[in-house]
């Protein structure tokens, strides 16, 4: 009876599945970046001809807020700084534009956050108000915002991959390759069209405010 007895708990015992603990993360971050900046505009005049326009290399930053869930999937939001415009010889004359934009941006990506060093892609929709804005004309500066030959306001997409580095459970430091893709015309009032355009290569530091700590079993 005893034997018995023995065997039947034993059998309980042996059924019971084998159970996993999975300890899995997701993250709240902040983060900081600056870099160098490319800019320039993709321009139609009004009878269709594209004129080239040279780079201008300026400057920008951006503070922001990330969250990462244990699957990789990214929520981003941040507030940036950057400086735009280009610049066009035509006619024998060199005609420069100069401008300055913040903006507000959200997006959504995914980061392959199985190893230290970590790519990631993300899509963010932007919208920017021009703070500043002149042209240069050969010896002849004219101030178009107050002039109001341009749009104050833009918005478009910046499409980023980058690569984060993660120092410890809590700070990263990552780089960037971002690209602007304005979306709306600059031209008031004319059958002309520009478009903002460009790319920057950011470094930034990321610190973690919060870490949700689940436990999943298998």
């Amino acid at each position: 009876m005893r034997k018995n007895a023995f065997q039947l708990r034993l059998f309980l015992v042996l059924s019971i599945p084998i159970i996993h603990i999975k300890y899995i993360t997701a993250q709240s971050t902040v983060a900081f970046d600056a870099g160098q900046m490319f800019s320039t505009y993709k321009y139609t005049d009004s009878l269709g001809e594209i004129k080239d326009f040279t780079k201008n290399i300026t400057g920008c930053y951006n503070l922001g807020y990330q969250y990462i869930n244990h699957n990789g999937l990214m929520v981003r939001t941040g507030i940036g700084m950057r400086k735009g415009g280009a610049s066009l010889v035509y006619d024998g004359i060199n005609t420069n534009w100069n401008t300055q934009y913040t903006d507000i941006n959200l997006g959504v990506g995914y980061i392959l956050n199985k190893w230290k060093l970590k790519p990631y892609l993300s899509s963010s929709f932007y919208y920017a108000y021009m703070l500043k804005a002149e042209q240069r004309l050969g010896q002849n500066t004219y101030d178009i915002k107050k002039n109001k030959s341009m749009s104050d306001t833009d918005y478009g997409l910046y499409i980023t991959p980058g690569l984060k580095l993660a120092l410890s459970n809590f700070v990263s430091f990552y780089a960037e390759y971002k690209t602007v893709l304005g979306l709306k015309n600059l031209e008031v009032s004319t059958n002309q069209k520009s478009y903002n355009r460009g790319f920057s290569i950011n470094l930034g530091i990321a610190v973690s405010i919060i870490r949700y700590n689940y436990v999943t079993t298998k």
